[in-house]
């Protein structure tokens, strides 16, 4: 009876470190996927076996404790899908991917996964990152008032206040963010002109990365905005004044033209007048031999009366 006891626990055990064996041989990876706001974003893990069940929760950082939210993907509980769809998954085999479509700026962050197969079980995490478009700033100015807009971006991203030394006066300004939607602010900053602060030029500068110092300015100068940073779009040549000589260059250009044009009316006058003096001629030529005749005419009159 001792030995089928023994015989029993080797089986057991056997069985379990079997078991253990096979759950240490189920490996899984899961990639960082980084996507534009607004499109849609995949986010996939991998396994050397068939994959069968998943669960993925929303985190706001996966190393952190207490931080992920409930899942928005539980196959055990048959739940494929959240938001209306917007969210879904894709199982084939050994490859989950999770399709987020329409991103949000609050679908940044880490996502959890409980991956099960039949060699056993592990866990992974995946972050996604959501880059916000990067528009132009609106710099427009009011009396004393200067008010720098950027619509839409980051919860991150900062507004700076420079004069045209490079002196930073965004202590100096007041900042307001609004909600907008998909999770994205809009940044407003208003920096009021004072005696201390004038200057011939003033740039705000949307800053997006503080890491990378990606940004893009704009400065408004003689009451007129202007683009003239490598961060920013380029703008056409300020209006270079001319000089002296090729002003005089010009004159002489004018002169010459009123000359050609004075002397191509004393021509056109010219042929006029040639031209009634040549018909004159003409008319005489004809009226001689009228006037002859008549002249002979006379002189046989009297002839003739004798």
């Amino acid at each position: 009876m001792g030995s089928l006891q023994k015989t029993a626990a080797c089986l057991l055990f056997l069985s379990v470190f079997s078991s253990v064996s096979h759950g240490q041989l189920a490996t899984f990876i899961c990639s960082d996927v980084k996507t534009e706001y607004n499109k849609t974003a995949t986010i996939s893990c991998i396994s050397n076996k068939k994959i069968t069940h998943v669960v993925v929760k929303r985190c706001e950082n996966c190393n952190k404790q207490n931080s992920c939210l409930e899942s928005v993907i539980n196959t055990w509980a048959r739940k494929d899908s959240s938001e209306e769809g917007r969210i879904r998954l894709v199982l084939q085999h050994n490859v989950s991917e999770v399709h987020i479509q329409e991103v949000k700026a609050t679908d940044e962050g880490g996502y959890k996964w409980h991956l099960y197969s039949d060699a056993g079980e592990r866990d992974g995490c995946a972050t996604l990152e959501i880059t916000a478009p990067e528009t132009e700033p609106n710099l427009t100015r009011n009396g004393t008032k200067l008010t720098c807009l950027s619509p839409i971006g980051h919860r991150q991203r900062e507004i700076h206040w420079f004069n045209g030394h490079g002196t930073n006066l965004t202590g100096s300004a007041s900042l307001v963010s609004e909600e907008a939607e998909g999770g994205l602010t809009s940044l407003s900053s208003t920096l009021h002109e004072k005696p201390s602060l004038a200057a011939s030029e003033y740039c705000c500068t949307v800053l997006y990365d503080v890491h990378t110092k990606r940004n893009k300015t704009k400065c408004l100068r003689a009451h007129k905005a202007v683009a003239d940073y490598l961060h920013f779009t380029s703008t056409a040549d300020p209006e270079i004044p001319k000089t002296m000589k090729e002003h005089v260059a010009t004159i002489l250009v004018l002169l010459f033209l009123v000359l050609c044009s004075f002397a191509a009316i004393l021509y056109y006058k010219y042929r006029q007048r040639a031209m009634a003096r040549g018909n004159f001629a003409d008319i005489l030529r004809n009226l001689l031999p009228v006037l002859r005749q008549y002249e002979k005419a006379e002189e046989n009159a009297p002839n003739q009366e004798v």
